[in-house]
């Protein structure tokens, strides 16, 4: 009916020619022809990634051993040369381990459906619409804003699109209430309580992507010096699986991630559309432990002083509203001693392994949470050039977080300008956290500018190349600067430019326009020297 090896259901751009559905096992045979995954949300990326394309790679082919081994096994082969998507030794591998558990990928399979427990039933028998499964449609406790669907409204899904949200129900789910599955033993009231989010949802997920999906796929294989333990399986091969769950560490990668977090089952119908996945069973599942510290895709947040029964490192969440280039600092956190980030575990590795010149993006995904993580507030995604260098060579890499710095300092400018502007009317500065102040558009402004600093810096990173792209990008931020500020000095009233004064801790201060702008004028100068100093010479008397 529905097997994931051979039936198309994941969407993806093609190198040459249009968008399609694949099967799972040509997506990754035919991985080199493959640009990225046609998904969406982007939370979905992720999932197909860690829930089955990775986990089959490393199952089948193993985790290199250290650096020597991954270039000799991927590098030094013909996958980064666009030839052919693997070497003709890994590719038998991976037919012969597709042969070997086809069986297990069939998804309405009754004793062994993919990621599934067969005949998860509620002591009731009552079973919820399949928005369960899809975050962004009302469900339950979880409404988006503007949603026009009734949680309990029937959404008849393909089995291709039921496979993905099953999956991105293992990696995402909300957290809080779930039903009690008729064969748990710790449901009470059909009930389970305290379920935390799925796995991802507790991490600011980090995806190293190439520029196919195999060497997607490459990017994120692990190196693993003492090689993969025994009784680390994929989930596929931990199965039957049953309503019971536990609480647990992660035996290893492959396990870690496909974990199951929930214990799910799929209702399917027949229709005049063909065969649809009608209603759905979504009980609790196992939970994490920990987050172990060999998870590849989260930056971590490093406990200075450890406590006992604290861990020393914790996943580090991505921030909404911010673009990712502003956390350089933490994406290029190498394992400094005293450090209070460190970045993830695959951006590690490929510090070693990768050519300078080799063009990295990075795609971020995160989930933000809401009312005690029982609902969906809003999805986190970014995806940024990453110049390797910057992994690598101290001065690129204090550059490009250089960038993220000064950004901050002359939003900080225009923001201190337009506080300063209303103290002289005796009002109060705008609250950070309310209202549009104009420090962020400044940052919008500079967005652009910013990227293609960090693709720049993928082709040239020599000291001078370097020089001549900072200086570049201050005289974008020079002039967005002003562009900001002259709007608020020409919309001045004349109460303004005469001031207010004020008294504060014994001395006597005045707030006007003119000393206003003096101070925005020194900030930026201060911000932004390199184009201070161009336009000093350029204009002797102007600096602007």
């Amino acid at each position: 009916m529905m097997n994931l090896l051979d039936d198309p259901w994941i969407p993806v751009t093609m190198t040459t020619g249009p968008s399609t559905e694949v099967s799972g096992q040509d997506a990754i045979l035919r991985s080199g022809e493959i640009r990225q995954l046609a998904v969406d949300p982007p939370t979905m990326v992720p999932v197909i990634l860690r829930q089955f394309l990775l986990p089959i790679v490393l199952d089948a082919l193993g985790a290199p051993r250290s650096t020597q081994e991954w270039r000799r096994a991927f590098a030094g082969g013909t996958l980064f040369a666009a030839e052919e998507t693997w070497a003709d030794e890994q590719r038998d591998t991976l037919l012969a381990y597709f042969a070997e558990y086809h069986e297990l990928f069939e998804l309405f399979d009754a004793r062994h459906p993919f990621a599934q427990v067969a005949g998860l039933r509620t002591a009731t028998d009552d079973t919820k619409s399949t928005s369960l499964l899809v975050p962004s449609v009302a469900s339950g406790n979880n409404v988006p804003l503007f949603s026009t669907r009734v949680g309990d409204a029937p959404l008849p899904l393909r089995p291709a699109e039921a496979a993905r949200w099953l999956l991105h129900t293992h990696c995402w789910d909300t957290a809080a209430i779930k039903t009690g599955a008729a064969d748990d033993p710790q449901a009470r009231n059909g009930k389970t309580t305290g379920n935390p989010t799925g796995p991802l949802g507790q991490l600011g997920m980090v995806i190293p992507v190439g520029r196919t999906l195999a060497e997607t796929l490459v990017l994120n294989m692990p190196i693993v010096a003492d090689g993969l333990p025994e009784q680390d399986k994929p989930q596929w091969r931990r199965g039957p699986w049953t309503a019971t769950w536990t609480a647990r560490r992660a035996a290893g990668r492959r396990e870690l991630l496909t974990w199951q977090s929930r214990r799910i089952r799929l209702h399917t119908k027949d229709t005049a559309e063909g065969l649809r996945v009608t209603s759905v069973v979504v009980c609790a599942g196992d939970r994490l432990a920990e987050t172990p510290q060999y998870e590849p895709h989260t930056v971590w947040n490093v406990e200075q002083k450890v406590k006992a029964g604290v861990p020393p490192q914790r996943p580090r969440r991505h921030a909404s509203g911010r673009p990712v280039w502003r956390g350089l600092d933490a994406l290029l956190a190498l394992g400094e001693d005293k450090a209070m980030v460190k970045t993830s575990r695959q951006l590690n590795d490929l510090a070693e392994v990768l050519e300078l010149d080799y063009p990295l993006q990075l795609l971020t995904v995160g989930v933000e949470y809401g009312n005690q993580s029982a609902v969906v507030e809003n999805v986190i995604a970014d995806s940024i050039p990453l110049p390797v260098a910057a992994l690598r060579d101290v001065a690129v890499r204090d550059a490009v977080v250089e960038i993220a710095d000064r950004a901050d300092k002359v939003a900080r400018a225009v923001n201190l300008l337009s506080a300063d502007l209303r103290r002289a009317t005796s009002s109060e500065p705008l609250p950070w956290d309310k209202g549009q102040r104009p420090g962020e558009r400044l940052l919008h402004i500079v967005d652009p500018a910013s990227r293609r600093v960090l693709a720049a810096l993928q082709r040239r990173n020599d000291p001078d190349s370097v020089e001549q792209v900072l200086t570049a990008w201050e005289q974008v931020a020079w002039q967005a600067a002003f562009d900001v500020a002259e709007p608020l000095l020409r919309d001045a009233s004349s109460r303004q430019f005469t001031g207010l004064r004020t008294s504060h801790n014994g001395k006597d201060l005045l707030h006007c326009a003119p000393k206003a702008e003096l101070a925005f004028r020194k900030n930026i100068r201060d911000a932004l020297p390199r184009a201070a100093d161009l336009v000093a010479r350029r204009e002797p008397n102007q600096e602007n």
